[in-house]
């Protein structure tokens, strides 16, 4: 009859029981930036005119975040005439999702 003997490692163990669980680490995914101004603004919605008279839709959802400067607002703030800075990212259907609408205030010259 063989014996057979088990080496256990105290320290080891004890890491794994005590050791806080690891977060997954994922890069943060770049935003895209675009100012313009206001022309719609539904909740859903915004549209933006650019410096080239183009125009460019972004989705709003309940974690977009509206500012005016660095003070947070109400996207219900948000108006036709506006000049915005909006920091987008792609969503899975392919359109722009505006994650910070920010109303800026052009200096006078």
């Amino acid at each position: 009859m063989s014996r057979v003997r088990c080496f256990c490692l105290p320290g080891l163990l004890l890491s794994l029981i005590v050791a806080p669980p690891v977060k997954a680490q994922f890069p943060a995914v770049p935003l895209a930036t675009f100012t313009g101004t206001v022309h719609d603004m539904d909740g859903k919605t915004l549209t933006v005119e650019d410096a080239d008279a183009k125009t460019l839709h972004f989705f709003c959802t309940h974690k977009t975040r509206y500012f005016d400067g660095s003070k947070k607002i109400k996207g219900s703030d948000i108006k036709p005439g506006d000049h915005v800075s909006v920091e987008s990212k792609t969503a899975p259907d392919g359109e722009l999702e505006a994650v910070n609408v920010r109303r800026e205030h052009p200096k006078s010259p």
